[in-house]
């Protein structure tokens, strides 16, 4: 790039000399700018969410740019004033902000025990203090992943009410209160339910009269009713199956569901600009946050707030963003610059465009797609056979939490394909394309990226390794075919693991059968009935769901007594660590 502007310049000074122009470097830079955003953006158009770019550098603005849809039906246009409600995750930044200027301003210290608020929570969280709140090291259950164990949605309302209810009935803690580690969105509505008793005012209130509105950030609010009607609100999308967008899903809500930040492009200007300035209060709350909260696990560089820093080509970058990525505002502190990319488009929306400008700027090489094997070759079914099992992850750290032990994902042949049940219901076809490798690709030519799938065995004893590559850099996977005896129980076996069992905690009963193919069913009185897969030893295996379609993995392990009697079942997941069901 440097060379292409290089001889730009030259080639118009050389104009400029033949027909008295004048044209400066400036002006050549800002084009060759707008062009690499237009090219960037080359697919955002009248078909797709919309998102506002601005690039800033040493508080002057180089370029604002509009692309696509704020809504897609009505083919309204994206643009700097449409408001976004970004997701939930991205929220924290601001809550634990303005929970250091609380603190600032007397209204609370971070150091106070949670108990001094809500006495009535429950004898093990009296250490568990504000910043463990802002740690995720609290102890508390994490309300949605537990109410998915009597609800198949995260889109039930969960009022204040229920919600203290949950914490206040929970018996033993998840994880060592103070030391251990799991994300949980109670924390931060806990935080909030503090924040509001502390201050005598709605939260929502009070960031908006000591935050937003000094700022002059009129058109940022913290949600108060998701009915509520925003003028400019851009429409939110998700991806849909199949290709396309679809509206995103009903949202959460609750006290740790319902602190969704609205804002628009132009905002995040005047943000930027605060967060910039190390004179101010929200830079030194930062500082504060940065100095004073952990990294998350299982995430580069990422602190629980929602900033990452990360190097490119050697120079510190860092990164407004939530556990999905959603990246909204860049810096990149060595060239005084800042890259605003705010869209409504759900998850991590245009993180991809805000890392591409990110690299632009930088200088980072462009990244090559490695090559690989893609032309399909023809196996007979009794050759696909011996890739079929279940195959545990390797080295796997999340960040939800420390209880990610048991990651498979199993690969079995239906309709005389190799398929390969990632995790959940998400279930991919893999092709065969050389011996021992497989290719699978997802999404479109242009946006999607594709997997080479390559099995070996270093002996005829060991067990098959299957080693996961990505086309587009992303990190690899490793996996071991699982050598432990397969628990196969007979109908007569399953018998046993009938029965029902309540769990105390939620005031709420399972009932599990058998059906009359001899399958183990999950049965409650506001869940589908769910099978449950044998997956080691008085262990199983079943999908839950979050959303219409939207499944992840559980598990479920009995417990029996000296004498061989069942005495209970536990629960567990990324962010349910030991939820107990006992045997009636």
């Amino acid at each position: 790039m440097v060379n292409r502007i290089f001889f730009s310049v030259i080639y118009l000074i050389f104009l400029n000399h033949s027909f008295g122009q004048s044209i400066d470097a400036s002006t050549i830079i800002a084009t060759d700018l707008n062009n690499r955003l237009d090219s960037i953006f080359a697919d955002v158009g009248k078909n797709h969410p919309g998102c506002a770019v601005t690039i800033i550098e040493h508080g002057k603005v180089l370029t604002r740019k509009d692309y696509g849809m704020a809504n897609i039906e009505n083919q309204v246009p994206f643009t700097h004033q449409s408001v976004v409600k970004m997701p939930y995750s991205e929220a924290r930044e601001f809550i634990s902000i303005a929970a250091v200027l609380m603190d600032k301003k007397g209204v609370f210290n971070l150091n106070d025990k949670v108990r001094k608020y809500f006495p009535d929570l429950p004898d093990w969280s009296e250490p568990v203090t504000l910043w463990d709140l802002l740690n995720h090291r609290s102890g508390f259950v994490d309300e949605w992943s537990t109410l998915l164990l009597m609800y198949n949605s995260m889109s039930n309302r969960f009022e204040t009410e229920q919600f203290l209810r949950l914490l206040y009935n929970q018996s033993t803690p998840e994880i060592e209160p103070g030391k251990g580690y799991m994300y949980c969105n109670s924390d931060f509505g806990l935080l909030r339910l503090i924040m509001e008793k502390a201050s005598g005012e709605n939260l929502p209130d009070w960031i908006e009269k000591q935050l937003f509105v000094p700022l002059q950030m009129m058109n940022t609010h913290m949600q108060k009713n998701p009915t509520d009607i925003i003028p400019n609100n851009a429409t939110l999308y998700e991806g849909a199956i199949g290709g396309g967008y679809q509206h995103a899903h009903v949202q959460k809500t609750s006290p740790g569901g319902n602190y969704y930040i609205l804002t628009t492009a132009n905002d995040l200007e005047i943000w930027a600009a605060t967060v910039n300035d190390i004179s101010s209060e929200v830079s030194m709350a930062i500082t504060k946050l940065t100095t004073n909260v952990r990294q998350m696990p299982g995430k580069e560089n990422h602190f629980i707030i929602g900033y990452t820093h990360r190097s490119v080509n050697n120079q510190q970058v860092i990164i407004h963003e939530g556990v999905n990525g959603y990246k909204y505002m860049t810096h990149i502190p060595s060239r005084g610059l800042t890259i605003i990319t705010l869209g409504n488009l759900t998850y991590d929306g245009f993180s991809e465009e805000n890392e591409a400008i990110t690299d632009y700027f930088l200088k980072k090489p462009a990244f090559v797609l490695l090559k690989l094997i893609t032309k399909p070759i023809l196996l007979p079914e009794s050759e696909l056979s011996k890739y079929t099992g279940n195959f545990r992850w390797q080295n796997q750290v999340s960040w939800e939490g420390s209880n990610q032990t048991r990651k498979f994902s199993s690969i079995f042949i239906e309709d005389g394909k190799l398929k390969m049940r990632i995790n959940g219901n998400y279930v991919v076809e893999l092709t065969p394309v050389a011996k021992d490798v497989f290719y699978y690709h997802e999404g479109t030519e242009l946006e999607g990226y594709g997997a080479q799938f390559e099995f070996s065995q270093t002996s005829l004893d060991s067990p098959l390794k299957l080693v996961v590559t990505y086309d587009d850099g992303f990190p690899g996977v490793t996996m071991i075919k699982d050598t432990e005896d397969i628990w196969n129980p007979s109908i007569e076996n399953l018998k046993e693991f009938t029965g029902r069992f309540y769990s105390k905690h939620l005031d709420y009963f399972w009932n599990i059968e058998l059906n009359q193919t001899g399958k183990l069913i999950l049965k409650s009185s506001n869940l589908p009935d769910i099978e449950l897969e044998p997956d080691g030893y008085n262990q199983f295996h079943f999908i839950g769901e979050q959303y219409p379609g939207v499944g992840f993995d559980r598990w479920i392990l009995y417990n029996k007594d000296d004498q061989g009697v069942i005495t209970h079942l536990t629960v567990w997941t990324g962010r349910v660590m030991h939820h107990r069901f006992d045997k009636q």
